[in-house]
């Protein structure tokens, strides 16, 4: 005779005889926002353990965003792509913990944004990490961002960090622009020592911007190149577009083909002002930082690709203008 079925709840086995079922449950995951971690354990929305199964569902994301990239490879892909990386505190009001915790979410997407900027072959990734305005904020906020700075550069120097064998993965050098005579003493340390463990990395370049405003940025490179000039170095006649272009920050790097802003706002805050000057896309996602995803940059990708001709004339005509004025003034310093 074979076994009868249950007939009732009641008539199941307890959870003892339940062989599909684990024998321990699992950790009660948090009820409320009451429940989640303290800002002393900064990593809230922690990525699974490297043990933890994937879901189907997850496997399924990867593989279609692989799938993605591998698609959009095919086409031309941005050389330099920039984050003003917004919204971290309006997420954190969102979710109902305080800012810090919202900071440290961002500076988490921060490492996942940058593996997959890595993967579609984008060579300079340039975040907005800090602006010198931003010293005007609460003192405690302020702390936190500085301590999270401080984490986070270390992190990058530290091999034994996620970040480090993240940068060592794709050989990625770390710079800090902006005026860092104003960063606390530990995190100036931090970021000394950030720039010089992946200074020997050639593949890309992750440009993060602590403390930085683009005037700060256009006054230092002015005031460099009338340096020059009083060093006997050049003339003054010398000092044009290109010269201060060599000494902003970004010097050295492709030309910004992209700028992307989230949280909805629609300004730049003094974000490579000089650098989004010359021909390129820029767009303003109503997207919490802490929400982006590589599917939010999937249609502005897609519009890079689309307009790429139209960015390559018209960068060919600007160079073409700036070829012309360059003869016409030098031809206007030759004596008659």
């Amino acid at each position: 005779m074979s076994p009868v079925a249950p007939q009732s709840v009641m008539d199941l086995p307890p959870m003892s005889r339940m062989s599909s079922l684990p024998s321990s449950p699992p950790p009660l995951a948090p009820q409320s926002v009451m429940d989640l971690p303290p800002m002393s354990d900064i990593s809230l929305l922690p990525s699974p353990p490297p043990s933890a199964p994937e879901s189907v569902f997850q496997r399924a994301r990867t593989s279609f965003q692989n799938a993605a990239i591998r698609l959009l490879r095919t086409g031309p892909i941005p050389k330099h792509v920039a984050f003003i990386m917004d919204g971290n505190r309006r997420y954190a009001q969102k979710v109902g913990v305080k800012p810090g915790v919202g900071h440290a979410a961002g500076s988490k997407k921060l490492e996942e944004t940058l593996e997959w900027c890595m993967n579609l072959g984008i060579q300079v990734v340039t975040v907005y990490a800090f602006s010198i305005e931003n010293f005007k904020r609460p003192k405690e906020e302020v702390d936190v961002l500085m301590d999270l700075a401080c984490r986070k550069l270390q992190d990058f120097a530290d091999n034994r960090q996620a970040p480090s064998r993240l940068v060592e993965k794709y050989s990625i050098r770390v710079k800090v622009l902006g005026d860092r005579s104003l960063l606390p003493p530990h995190v100036q340390n931090a970021a000394r020592q950030a720039e010089a463990s992946t200074k020997h990395h050639t593949r890309a370049v992750l440009n993060i911007c602590c403390p930085y405003t683009s005037r700060h940025e256009m006054a230092t490179a002015v005031a460099s190149a009338v340096r020059e000039v009083r060093e006997g170095r050049c003339a003054v006649e010398d000092i044009d577009e290109r010269m201060i272009d060599a000494y902003m920050g970004t010097g050295g790097d492709p030309d910004l083909d992209l700028l992307v802003r989230t949280s909805g706002e629609k300004r730049l805050s003094d974000f490579l002002l000089w650098q989004v000057s010359k021909p390129c896309q820029t767009h303003f996602l109503d997207v919490l930082w802490p929400d982006f995803t590589f599917w939010n940059m999937l249609p502005i990708l897609l519009s890079f690709q689309a307009n790429y001709p139209k960015i390559c004339a018209d960068r060919a005509n600007e160079a073409r203008a700036s070829l012309r004025s360059t003869r016409k003034d030098d031809d206007s310093q030759i004596p008659a």
